[in-house]
């Protein structure tokens, strides 16, 4: 499990996402580690991506593959090059789709309907928008599913993946069974879907990029608390990872976690 989240804003996007992955072998529960890095950036585009799900192929983490795919974006390779003059988000998506599954997932897990979901939520400024986008890319044994979740017109929203519920109730003020209770209790399910969208939510599209940084935290450290509370496994733990994007700064660590002393590579 993990918590992952992208919040878009009037002056930006932020990502978020925490560094806890279990291991399972054999189908039996192996270990937890919480070092692992989800928070992808894309070259030197104004892009960033978060994954979840399925953390390995080829027993090479994402993060790792993530430097193979960096490496074809800025390359001479025209099938693969995205020129950061000229490009859209979309275009990274795509790559993203090329690479992860049709060369690595799908000759693995392809037809399996049990193999392990592998998702991306991938953001940031296309060359000719002002306003930031988001795309969720998910493979499973049955395809690949790439759609757009955040358009550049939306003024702020708020996507997420991994154990959802505590961001649902932070943000929303009621938690995702509400619907399913109110419905067995005789509302109608459309009356019951115009009460809960009637709550107020957390967030105001105006908020400054710092703030939406600091929400993207709490939202994550929030996560955190409440798994820590539920019986099972550490699924979802710290140190946060988080970066910032705008139209004129580009892609920005806020924090990172480094294997390494700084003073080692200066």
């Amino acid at each position: 499990m993990t918590i992952v989240v992208a919040l878009k804003v009037g002056d930006g996007l932020v990502l978020g996402a925490d560094s806890a992955s279990t291991l399972f072998t054999a189908d039996q529960y192996h270990n937890s580690y919480f070092n692992t890095e989800k928070l992808i950036h894309i070259r030197s585009l104004p892009v960033g991506a978060l994954t979840f799900g399925l953390g390995s192929l080829k027993n090479r983490s994402v993060s790792s593959l993530a430097n193979e795919l960096r490496a074809r974006l800025s390359g001479t390779d025209p099938a693969w090059h995205v020129d950061p003059r000229n490009f859209n988000v979309e275009d990274v998506a795509n790559a993203f789709k090329r690479y992860f599954y049709d060369e690595l997932y799908e000759p693995l897990h392809g037809g399996n309907d049990n193999a392990t979901v592998m998702g991306f939520l991938i953001g940031g400024y296309s060359s000719d928008k002002d306003s930031a986008e988001i795309w969720r890319l998910t493979l499973t044994g049955h395809g690949a599913d790439l759609a757009q979740v955040v358009q550049p017109e939306v003024i702020w929203d708020c996507v997420w993946e991994g154990a959802r519920e505590p961001i649902q109730r932070v943000l929303f003020g009621y938690s995702s069974q509400i619907e399913q209770k109110l419905i067995e209790a005789g509302v109608t399910l459309e009356d019951a879907r115009t009460l809960l969208t009637s709550m107020e939510p957390l967030i105001n599209g105006a908020m400054p990029i710092q703030d939406a940084v600091d929400l993207v935290h709490y939202f994550i450290d929030v996560t955190c608390g409440y798994v820590r509370f539920q019986p099972g496994y550490s699924i979802v733990a710290k140190p946060v990872d988080l970066a910032a994007i705008t139209k004129h700064n580009g892609f920005k660590w806020v924090a990172r976690k480094h294997y390494y002393p700084s003073e080692l590579n200066t």
